[in-house]
Order: C-alpha cells, then sequence, then structure tokens
C-alpha cells in the first residue's frame, strides 16, 4: 500500500489553484504545495528581489513584465524545454505583469503515480494520408487536421522518444498529458502532407520506415527527405527492410533460414539507416506489430532500446520497453480518436 502522504490525486487543491493578485494568497499556496508534496519541506532561504518565497523544491517570483512559460523555464530550470512545469504548476495563469507565478525547481513523481491511479503514455499510430481514402490506413487530410487541433486545442504535447525512454526508465516526469505520434512504413505523403501540418501545429513525430520501400517509386519518402525531416525534429526508427512477419516460418523455409531473415531484417535495417542519416538508431517497430520471446531477444542484442507493437492500450513507466503499446488510428471520426488519447489510469493506491 502507497501512503496517500507521499502520493497525490492530479485533481487535488495543488494541482487546481489558480494564483492571483497579492502576496498572500501565493504564499499560502505555495506552503500547501510544499507540505503535501513528495519532497520534505526545505529551508526557506531569503528570497532574491522579486521573489515572494524560495526553497529547495519552489520559487515563488512577482513578475516585473509579461513573460512566457518558456522564458520562466530558460531562466530558471536551463531548459526552455521544461515550459510544461512552469506551466502545469500554473493552471489558468496568463503571466502578466505584477503576477505571482510558482517556478518548479524538482522534478519529482517521475512515474507519474498518484493516490487516484498513474500515468500513461498514449502512441498513436498513422501510416500515409491522401485528400480522399479508401484504405483504412489511410489518413483523410481533413480528418487529420481535426485530430492535430484536437490534439493543440486541449492541451496535449507531443513527446520525443527520448522524453518517453527516460519516463520509461524512471529518470524524469512527462507532462501529464503527453502523447507520442508515430508513423509507420515511409510513404511520401508523409513528407507532403502530415509533416508540415504538424510542424505548423507545433508537434513532431516518429517515423517508423522500412528501407526496401526508400527512394524506390514516386509514392516513397527519399533519404533526402527524410534527413530533412529528422534536422525538423523527427526522429526515424527501423521497421526492418521488407516489412516481413518476424515470428512466422515462410512457406518451406528452414528454421536455420528463418533465423537468419529475423537477424538481417533487424541488424540489416538498423545499419542501412544508420548509414544514410549518420545516427545510431535504436527505435524499431514490428511489422504487423507481432513479436515473440526470440524476436524480442534479437531486437536487443542488436541495439533497439524502444520497440513497439500495435496492441492496443497506454504505456506507465513499468512497461516493457521492447513491447510498448500502440494505438492504430484507423476511426475518422472525433469521440472514437478522443478514446486513443486516455494518459491516466485510474486505480485506488491509498
Amino acid at each position: 500500500m502507497v501512503s496517500s502522504r507521499l502520493l497525490r490525486s492530479p485533481n487535488s487543491n495543488s494541482a487546481s489553484m489558480t494564483f492571483r493578485e497579492g502576496i498572500y494568497p501565493a504564499a499560502i499556496a505555495v506552503f500547501l504545495m510544499v507540505i503535501m508534496g513528495c519532497a520534505e519541506t526545505a529551508r526557506v532561504m531569503q528570497p532574491a528581489e522579486g521573489q515572494i518565497f524560495k526553497s529547495k523544491d519552489y520559487i515563488v517570483c512577482r513578475l516585473a513584465s509579461p513573460e512566457t512559460p518558456t522564458r520562466l523555464a530558460e531562466r530558471f530550470l536551463g531548459d526552455p524545454r521544461k515550459a510544461w512545469m512552469v506551466e502545469e504548476s500554473n493552471p489558468g495563469a496568463g503571466f502578466d505583469s505584477g503576477q505571482p507565478v510558482v517556478i518548479p525547481l524538482n522534478r519529482a513523481n517521475r512515474g507519474g503515480v498518484y493516490a487516484g491511479g498513474y500515468q500513461t503514455v498514449p502512441i498513436l499510430t498513422y501510416h500515409r494520408f491522401a485528400d480522399e481514402c479508401e484504405s483504412p490506413l489511410c489518413m483523410p487530410v481533413r480528418v487529420f487536421k481535426e485530430q492535430i487541433r484536437y490534439l493543440r486545442d486541449n492541451g496535449y504535447r507531443a513527446i520525443t522518444p527520448e522524453d518517453l525512454l527516460a519516463f520509461l526508465e524512471y529518470r524524469q516526469p512527462l507532462p501529464r498529458k503527453s502523447v507520442l505520434i508515430t508513423i509507420d512504413d515511409g510513404y511520401r505523403s508523409v513528407y507532403d502532407i502530415a509533416y508540415p501540418l504538424l510542424r505548423e501545429n507545433g508537434f513532431t513525430a516518429t517515423l517508423f520506415i522500412y528501407t526496401e520501400l526508400i527512394d524506390v517509386a514516386p509514392i516513397a519518402l527519399t533519404w533526402n527527405q527524410l534527413q530533412e525531416m529528422k534536422r525538423g525534429g523527427f526522429a526515424i526508427g527501423s521497421h526492418t527492410i521488407y516489412h516481413s512477419d518476424l515470428t512466422q516460418l515462410k512457406e518451406g523455409e528452414s528454421r536455420a533460414d528463418y533465423a537468419a531473415r529475423v537477424e538481417k531484417e533487424l541488424f540489416g535495417s538498423k545499419q542501412m539507416i544508420d548509414r544514410k542519416l549518420g545516427q545510431d538508431t535504436w527505435l524499431l517497430a514490428y511489422p504487423y506489430g507481432n513479436y515473440d520471446p526470440k524476436v524480442v531477444a534479437v531486437s536487443k542484442h542488436a541495439g533497439y532500446k524502444l520497440a513497439m507493437s500495435v496492441k492496443r492500450g497506454g504505456n506507465p513507466f513499468f512497461s516493457n520497453v521492447l513491447t510498448l503499446k500502440r494505438d492504430q488510428i484507423l476511426e475518422r471520426d472525433i469521440p472514437t480518436f478522443v478514446k486513443r488519447l486516455k494518459t491516466f489510469t485510474s486505480l485506488s493506491l491509498e
């Protein structure tokens, strides 16, 4: 049993507070958070100019001029990418001149565990895009735009594979509404349609390519396009060489030939991507989402650190990093899409 003194619900008072004008509401709010939080209460140090309160866990300061969470994160935390920590500590804040704001100095609750349950990370999977689609693996442009707008307008953050790995290794927390966007295979429509739309809305994605497709036809991505998207913040992972099922023997294939094929698919695709893109490829999506213990073992030996299926569901911090779940986005209505965005699993831990 986990003590409720150590774990707080994400819906607790400290998470829903808003900070208004005046020194006393802000100071009281911070003392409540320090008392109720995971860390021990720190010795209060003499605040610098503009500061109302400071401990090893929090700073509360009154803004001398309008600010943004990004600038505050860069100033106080040394990393503008930690803007989400500032935003989540100041729900509803406008960051206007004269407003007290909370700056969290530690990264407690690295696993997203609370008294009422635990955080899960949904991984969304797409394949190709077009104005009009017949296959369920093709996403119409208008629907994709609606989905991306929904993510943007409802506070979801597209994380990177590095962020996800750090969370799964219990090294750092994630924003509460984190999502990883992935796109499989390597079709040209990723570059023509998805890439500009995602960038326009401040999102990135992870591309899983099977190398035999790249540069071979007008419908496929080129290595130059992959290089450009990588420079734009997109991650590139392996989907093997030929996209063959790694768990099944082909007709007439011997056990020895099957084992050699699995190794070639996993090692060979990584080596090709490494050479073409100048990277150490550590991301893998199993073809058809299929894996077994032997395939997982070879994947680990090849150097993959994250590997993904297409089994539905989210990923808490205690997930197996080589059998992660992903939701294929096949349906085209927003209510079903929203169901794929579950970021918290309710479970009483008191």
